[in-house]
């Protein structure tokens, strides 16, 4: 959102992002160098089109060369879960869908100067390189992970500029560090989508599918394609058995399509599916494949990755699902990223990769691949393999190494799972053994470890206990001496490179994943609330069987979880530094390549979810040395020194025992009997060794070799002897802080004091007590400056007598403490930092730069108590006289801060803090009433750079002084119960309890039920739910979670558990301080059960008589003898008038003219005249009123086209209207010759961007002036046929939007007042004024037609908006319904927005309720109200006064003469002229919606039954309705012949057809008013029909329709029948007389009309003025505007040209839906196209 200024509603993430927006492009466009983005665009080359152009290098800079050796400790992280450095950069996209301070599954705020601020920590570890997990490219706003590149030459913003970057990197080089970047290669972002399963998994098939874009975002640098190659080139791929895959796969794989992306379909990141089907799918439906195995693609990824070093001088790449790349296309990467890194001074540029799959498949892809038939025959034939022997056993040409190693060897890994106890399905097919020394010897065999760049066997796997994407082992029940003894194999026992992921020194046991398939924990590194809120994991394993849960279960209690983790003295981190130490101290231990098994005491255990594999358990004793005769170690350390290593898997303290003179029971040791050894972990015990019972003979002894006869090992327990002569023990460190690392300590002295804080610095080993004082330096982030200081008389130095034993094995115990006192100690963040201190005697030092926390302050101070301190009551204040707030500030320790005043919809720049008090500015902020909020509030939030953390949250109000803290402004509940928000009937706000804080909303359903959100804002006043703050329980732990827009898993709180007995609900409690929530039971089932029975019997019996009531009441006939009647009501006029409630207007055109009227109109006298409303208009001015349609009358030309209903209404204002000016537009249709008047100025409209013709001419008539429009494309229509047979096709809308838009330049060429629009054909012509607006009036005549065209994908939108030649913004505001193009839609949303829902009506009394509440389209106006049509012969004056009784005589003579008409037409109809039938008459289109068909179903049986009935219809078959009808009555002709009479054609009719029938048949479905009934009532014939529209209101037999099942409409039609056909002669007289004087006025349709018009008028001048206050300009049209209108260009402005008319042809295009790519105008020739401009531009 924009700070400021964006209201509540709007959802940022479908705006264009500021980086994001970067993809919109049209296909073909490349990347182009922008100035305002060249801090984080690597391209630099200004002048490059095509992507292998793209360069860029760092300037000045020496690049750092390759280490000789890459065998050191990694560090894997992610930036965002890192540290934070720069709060600016956390929410760079501006949305709301990155930074979440209390949710773990957006952004932390992580960056590149967080990773600047803790490289001492990570150095002083002993870590020599940086795994930089996740692409440092642009991502979607939340993709924190970085694994869903949108451009590989684009950096995200959220992490730093390229300065940053090369600032960091800089720095790790100058350490003697390196970096490792990761880099996806084959997959990208989420953006293609495959045509049919745009929602769904698609289908892998290796026929491929099309595809489509599924948004207006493109990939800059690749495109899609869906032209299909019958013939491809496909790579090699092979199998996980090491092996090509067989001929039948193969034979397949024929035709591909011309793309960049592989478009096979999707296969699911869990499961068992071919290795080469991964290698061609989407992955997990979330990824982007590109076709890497095509050169022209391979070779812009190669090209992409060169400019990244270039340009950030990385040291190697990693892999990021390598084994999911086709393996020749990775060779190829790979060849030319070295010979990048060559250039650039880099000779042994790591290439590792992700290996998942087992060892055998995996060694397809290491090196220069090896099958499975292709291992070497022994170790040393292994260990000796260079690039001159290495070819005998490839399946790849030289140079064309694939990967240099595994990085986290995924065989290494499962392997250990089962070996450290976990229970499951743990192994992949064709895993290396189980044993690490067979492992090893199986890999020595099976993989290409030769070294590309030196030609020599350098094996480099990267090992680890875990990674971003697996779980943390402190999580489980000894999970952290698992993980240790995971450490020790990792790290000591396999020879390769040792590898940590973040927070594993720190023993982190959080999850955070949202899926029990796949479990990680990703937990930030500096502080933060999240971790701890949602730290009780509940979502088990689908993976491990029973899966031990321990600490992880808890982790929500622990306030641990929130500090800062960057803590030195950890005891697992001491633990893995010394096994670092170790290596270095005893180079076997880091280079040496020979492992051996000496001896185990084991036992298999069977577990019960690990379906017959056993767990070996029990004790091994191996040996870590060099390759003897290969390898000399001696330049360094302890040289060629082997170690011992002894381990244990056993979860429990074991005591073995040995005999020393058997072979098959001893405990073999590596070196000489007699050899004192000590163990390189603490306690640093030592062992003699006894004689054993083999003389092994390493290193050229010739003594029997050692054995110890008992040995005990802990549960979990390792050891690593050496000789005693030989041993090295680890170097000084940090062992305990105290108050501790992060303490919160409380402030004892006011804000603005200085007080005293003792500490303790704990080592290892004795230290010189001076050096660790002089190397302590202070740093303090406080409000007042000051800077806490060290009273070195304080100092006081000792070493510990009893030495507390370790946590853990191998733990460092405090062996010397360093204590002190700190003085001047404000209140804020301090740090200590202890620079190599050095110990005493030895001159060994500490080789580290080590910085600890601690916090101090008062209790309401954020930064250091943000739990309590997130509300405080004391921070805000409002200024009664100017409303600005002031704020005292709390946080001492904070260094920035930035606030909101709208709950977050925005926020404030990021300030600097100073403390004290500070007046800030209200944002602003709109919504909906529901969505407001009493009182002031405001957020805080700060950042500190010594905690490296912005998550530090402080809520206030004002006013608030009694109630409890709020941290929403409200909460609603929406679920299916109330479709999400939809059914706004039903109560959903949660309540604060003013008694305990807390919210809380009482739930009943039917339980279980399925699930419910809870969501901040509720429903926006585009009536659509809010998707800003969603919130629901994804993972079970009762704390709520925020996700992603784009998250496959859906934001839920899932309700399962039936409340316990005897409670009936549930209530929902939530504490919005911790976001935790609550189901407390409540209710009563005892009472509900009481209740039930109650109401049990008494319903049934009510019920009953309820329905006997409505079937008598509804269901039956209504008999209407006397027509139209006056109402009668129980309240007096006067006082309903007081309480009425007014429309949106100031009518209500839903009432009665003489009750609805203004006042100004109800005034006039009853016999109120069209004259006299003329002479009313023009003491004001006349009223000018422009209508358009295609059927129309052209009097003095003698011009009719097809006057139906539509033309006959259009025709009446024409003649009724002379107090007005009427503005008549009309096409000319072809085969009508029109005369020539005045010739104006012709029309320009624009179709698919192409401008055209449209010629015009003026004709005035009275007070008409007709304007005539003449184009080819309205000449194709006929005097009988003038509207386009389909509405669906591109011809119609090429129709329809060249009549719209002339219509909307006739708007501007008049100076009309109101523009009344009839029906969909052109309610789309306002759209094209706007900004500008004009009143409008909305008659609906048939709203069952609405004028569709489909807008179902991104082409169909793009190309039905640019036929209508308007922005697809404007379409989408007003035109667009769902998923469809809708002209009705546009003039009810242009009435919604610009006339507060106020000037539709229908055409009866009933038709516009009934069309309100039948087509959703009108439900965002506040009604459709009623303007009756007139009878058009009804032209006499009208006194607003019904015929009185008195009044209707039966005329006798009249009555005697029906029989001859009756003969007559029974004579033209050839029925037998029986003088005593009952002829029912049918006259009208033969449709489904006039009910023909209903006729030919009812009539076989009514027939049968009355022998004296007559029937004929007589009219055209429009639809297959009526096709079936006149079948059916064809046959009734034949078998009741003088009886029925059918002529399914348009026939012209004498008069007495409808004079001398008895009855008229009016069976609609559907009749907006009825002119047929008031046709043939007039005339004699009574109706029989359907009481819908207009119907009814004459005399006759009127049936009501409450479904329109066929069923249902025969029988209720057969009732009306019968009931008309047993009516007695006399009756039917009497209601003839009534007939001839019910009265439809026409005087009474122009008064209602007139009052219509003037409350649009008013209501739109009205809107256009508070429009024109809010934004400052002139958006409204008045009468002396139109010449010279303004604003012609903003979007949905038509754009002019020029053409002849001839030129204006509609395409011919097959029917059916417009398809991509033929939307063209056909004929018509275009004017000059404008080419589009393409930017990078994010803006």
């Amino acid at each position: 959102m924009i700070p400021h200024a964006a209201p509540r509603w709007r959802q940022p993430w479908l705006l264009l992002l500021p980086l994001v927006s970067l993809l919109h492009s049209i296909p073909g466009a490349a990347l182009r160098y922008d100035s305002d983005f060249v801090n984080y665009n690597l391209n630099q080359n200004q002048s490059a089109v095509d992507p292998l152009d793209y360069w860029g290098t760092w300037p000045n800079h020496t690049f750092t060369p390759s280490p000789g050796n890459w065998r050191f400790p990694f560090y894997t992280l992610f930036l965002d879960k890192f540290v934070n450095g720069d709060p600016t950069n956390d929410n760079a996209n501006d949305t709301v869908f990155e930074q979440e301070v209390m949710g773990t599954q957006l952004r932390h705020g992580g960056d590149l100067q967080g990773v600047l601020a803790t490289l001492d920590y990570l150095q002083g570890m002993g870590i020599r390189c940086v795994y930089i997990a996740g692409t440092p490219y642009i991502n979607l706003p939340w993709g924190s992970d970085g694994y869903s590149p949108l451009d590989l030459t684009l950096l995200d913003m959220h992490y730093g500029t390229i300065a940053d970057w090369r600032a960091v990197i800089d720095e790790i080089h100058r350490r003697g560090m390196y970096v490792l970047m990761d880099n996806t290669m084959a997959t990208l972002g989420d953006l293609v989508g495959f045509d049919g399963f745009l929602n769904t998994t698609t289908p892998f098939t290796l026929q491929e599918h099309q595809v489509q874009w599924k948004s207006d975002r493109r990939y800059l640098d690749f495109d899609i394609g869906n032209d299909y190659n019958d013939t491809c080139s496909y790579p090699r791929f092979w199998n996980e058995t090491g092996l090509p895959v067989d001929p039948d796969v193969t034979a397949q794989m024929k035709g591909c399509y011309n793309s960049d992306f592989d478009q096979y379909g999707d296969t699911e990141a869990f499961g068992v599916f071919p290795d080469w089907q991964r290698q061609l799918s989407k992955f997990a439906s979330v990824q982007d494949r590109l076709r890497e195995w095509h050169p022209p693609v391979r070779s812009k990824i190669e090209h992409f990755a060169c400019v990244t070093m270039a340009m950030l001088d990385v040291d190697g790449f990693r892999l990021d699902k390598a084994t999911q790349i086709t393996p020749d296309a990775l060779g190829d990467w790979s060849h030319t990223v070295r010979q990048c890194a060559l250039r650039l001074g880099k000779e042994n540029f790591f290439i590792p990769g992700e290996i998942t799959g087992g060892n055998t498949f995996g060694s397809i892809y290491l090196g220069r691949g090896r099958q499975a038939n292709q291992s070497v025959a022994t170790l040393t034939d292994g260990v000796t393999m260079d690039n001159d022997t290495v070819g005998n056993f490839s399946i790849r040409d030289p140079g064309q190494n694939a990967l240099d190693a595994a990085c986290f060897h995924y065989t290494i890994y499962r392997s250990l799972t089962r070996f450290l106890g976990m229970d499951g399905n743990l192994a992949s097919g064709y895993d290396a053994p189980l044993n690490w020394v067979d492992a090893w010897n199986t890999m020595l065999l099976t993989n290409d470890f030769v070294n590309p760049n030196t030609g020599v066997f350098d094996p480099r796997h990267l090992y680890g206990t875990t990674n971003q994407d697996l779980f943390r082992w402190p999580t489980i029940t000894n999970g952290t001496e698992r993980m240790l003894l995971g450490q020790f194999i990792t790290t000591l026992h396999m020879p390769g490179i040792p590898m940590l992921l973040w927070g594993e020194e720190q023993a982190f046991y959080v999850l955070d994943n949202t899926a029990s398939n796949y479990i990680y924990g990703r937990q930030a590194m500096s502080a933060s609330l999240a971790w701890e809120a949602h730290g009780c994991y509940n979502l088990g394993s689908a993976q491990y069987y029973q899966f031990p849960l321990d600490s992880g279960a808890d982790g929500c209690n622990d306030q641990w979880n929130a500090l800062d983790h960057r803590d030195p003295t950890s005891p697992v981190r001491n633990i893995i530094k010394a096994m670092y130490q170790m290596r270095q101290n005893y180079p076997v231990l880091n280079d040496g390549f020979f492992l051996q098994q000496l001896s185990n005491q084991t036992r298999q255990i069977f577990l019960p979810g690990s379906a017959g594999v056993p767990t070996e358990t029990g004790m091994w004793s191996t040996m870590r040395g060099r390759f003897a005769g290969v390898q000399d170690l001696s330049g360094s350390g302890q040289g060629n020194q082997s170690v011992w290593l002894v381990y244990q898997n056993d979860n429990k303290t074991v005591t073995y025992h040995f005999d020393c003179s058997s072979n098959d029971s001893t405990l073999i040791a590596p070196f000489d009997k007699g050899t004192t050894v000590k163990n390189l972990f603490s306690p640093f015990e030592e062992y003699t060794l006894e004689q054993g019972p083999v003389t092994l003979g390493f290193e050229g002894s010739t003594k029997p070799n050692g054995c110890l006869s008992q040995l005990e090992l802990e549960g979990y327990g390792y050891k690593a002897l050496v000789p005693k002569s030989a041993w090295v023990g680890p170097g000084p460190m940090m062992t305990k802080f105290v108050p501790g690392h992060d303490a919160r300590v409380a402030s004892t002295v006011a804000p603005g004091k200085q007080e005293t804080v003792p500490i303790e610095l704990h080592f290892s080993t004795p230290m010189d007590c001076d050096s660790v004082t002089d190397t302590l330096e202070l740093n303090s982030t406080t409000e007042d400056g000051s800077t806490a200081q060290l009273d070195k008389g304080s100092v006081s130095c000792l070493t510990v007598q009893n030495v507390d034993p370790a946590d853990f094995i191998g733990g460092l115990p405090t062996q010397w403490t360093w204590k002190a006192n700190l003085i001047n100690v404000a209140n804020g963040i301090h740090s200590i930092t202890v620079k190599n201190a050095t110990a005493q005697g030895q001159g060994n030092s500490t080789n580290a730069v080590d910085h600890l926390l601690f916090r101090t302050g008062q209790p309401d101070n954020p930064m250091v108590f943000p739990r309590q301190a997130n509300y405080t009551r004391a921070l805000l204040t409002k200024d009664a006289d100017t409303g600005a707030l002031l704020v005292r500030h709390k946080a001492a320790g904070a260094d920035k801060f930035r606030y909101s005043t709208n709950w977050g919809s925005s926020y404030s720049d990021w300030l600097d803090y100073h403390g004290g008090n500070q007046t800030l500015a209200p944002q602003a902020w709109s919504g909906t009433a529901r969505q407001a909020w009493s009182d002031d509030h405001i957020i805080l939030q700060y950042w500190s750079r010594l905690a490296g953390s912005s998550d530090h949250i402080q809520h206030a109000d004002t006013n608030r002084d009694t109630l409890p803290p709020r941290r929403f402004p409200h909460i609603f509940m929406h679920g299916p119960f109330n479709q999400f928000g939809f059914d706004a009937g039903l109560p959903n706000s949660l309540t604060l309890d003013d008694t305990d804080g807390m919210w809380k909303f009482p739930f009943m359903a039917e339980w279980p039920l399925a699930d419910f959100q809870l969501n901040v804002w509720g429903m926006n006043p585009d009536g659509q739910p809010d998707q800003t703050f969603v919130y629901g329980d994804i993972d079970g732990d009762s704390v709520l979670d925020r996700l992603p827009p784009n998250s496959l898993t859906t934001t839920v709180i899932n309700i399962t558990a039936v409340p316990p007995s005897p409670y009936l609900a549930w209530q929902i409690v939530l504490n919005d301080g911790n976001y935790r929530f609550d189901l407390l039971p409540i209710g009563s089932r005892w009472q509900q059960m009481i209740l039930f029975f109650l109401l049990a019997f008494v319903p049934v019996l009510t019920g009953a008589l309820a329905i006997w009531a409505f079937m008598k009441s509804f269901y039956a006939v209504k008999f209407n003898e006397i027509g139209i009647s006056n109402k009668k009501a129980l309240i007096p006029l006067a006082l309903r008038r007081a309480f009425r409630r007014p429309a949106a207007g100031e009518g209500d055109l839903e009432t009665p003219p003489h009750t609805g009227m203004m006042s100004s109109w109800r005034s006039r006298p009853a016999s109120t005249s069209v004259d006299a409303l003329g002479a009313a208009a023009g003491a004001a001015g006349r009223r000018s009123v422009l209508i358009a349609t295609l059927e129309y009358d052209i009097e003095d030309w003698a011009i009719k086209i097809k006057i139906g209903g539509l033309g006959v209404m259009a025709q009446l204002m024409g003649k009724n209207l002379g107090h007005q000016d009427l503005i008549w537009v009309v096409p000319c249709v072809g085969g009508v010759e029109y005369p020539v008047d005045q010739v104006v100025e012709p029309m320009s409209v624009t179709v698919l961007g192409m401008p055209y013709e449209v010629k015009v001419q003026y004709h005035v008539l009275r007070n008409i002036t007709y304007v005539l429009l003449d184009a080819p494309v309205f000449r194709q229509q006929t005097k009988s046929e003038p509207y386009p047979p389909r509405m669906d096709d591109l011809d119609s809308a090429i129709f329809y939007s060249a009549w719209n838009q002339c219509i909307a330049q006739s708007i501007l060429r008049f100076p009309i007042d109101l523009y009344h629009i009839n029906d969909y054909h052109g309610a789309v012509a306002p759209v094209y004024l706007l900004p500008q607006t004009i009143p409008c009036c909305l008659s609906l005549h048939n709203a069952e037609f609405q004028g569709l065209w489909p807008m179902r994908t991104p082409q169909e939108r793009d190309e039905v908006c640019r036929v209508y030649n308007l922005d697809p913004a404007v379409v989408q505001k007003y035109v667009q319904f769902g998923d469809v193009f809708n002209l009705l839609h546009a003039g009810a949303s242009y009435l919604r927005v610009h006339q507060k829902g106020f000037g539709a009506v229908g055409v009866s009394k009933k038709y516009g309720k009934r069309s309100y509440a039948r087509y959703p389209i009108f439900w965002g106006l506040s009604k459709v109200g009623q303007l009756p049509n007139p009878d058009p012969t009804d032209t006499g004056d009208w006194n607003k006064e019904l015929p009185k009784d008195e009044d209707i005589k039966v005329d006798p003579g009249y009555e005697s003469g029906r029989a001859e008409l009756k003969r007559q037409a029974q004579e033209w109809a050839g029925l037998d002229q029986n003088p005593h039938a009952d002829l029912l008459v049918f006259v009208g289109r033969w449709s489904v919606q006039k009910g023909v068909d209903l006729i030919a179903d009812c009539f076989p049986a009514i027939l049968e039954e009355y022998p004296q009935v007559q029937l004929m219809c007589v009219g055209p078959v429009i639809d297959l309705h009526g096709r079936f009808a006149a079948t059916k009555l064809d046959v009734m002709m034949r078998k009741y012949p003088g009886r029925v009479y059918s002529k399914p054609e348009f026939t012209a009719l004498p008069p007495f057809i409808f004079s001398g029938a008895e009855f008229a048949l009016i069976p609609s479905r559907d009749e907006p008013f009825g002119l047929v009934a008031v046709e043939f009532g007039r005339k004699g014939a009574l109706g029989i029909g359907a009481r819908v529209g207009g119907l009814g209101q004459m005399p006759g037999w009127w049936y009501t329709v409450e479904s329109t099942t066929t069923s249902h409409l025969i029988h209720q039609f057969k009732m009306a029948l019968k009931e008309a056909l047993a009516s007695k002669p006399e009756t039917r007289a009497m209601m003839r007389a009534r007939s001839a004087k019910q009265r439809f006025p026409v005087a009474q349709w122009v008064e209602d009309l007139e009052i219509l018009q003037t409350s649009a008028i008013k209501i739109n001048q009205k809107e256009a003025k508070k429009a024109n206050r809010r934004s400052g300009n002139r958006a409204g049209f008045g009468r002396s505007g139109y010449s010279t209108p303004s604003g012609m260009n903003t979007p949905g402005m038509m754009t002019p040209g020029m053409m002849t008319p001839g030129m204006m042809t509609p395409g011919m295009m097959t029917p059916g839906m417009m398809t991509p790519g033929n939307a063209t105008p056909g004929n018509m020739t275009p004017g000059t196209r404008t080419p589009r401009s393409h930017s990078r531009n994010p803006s």
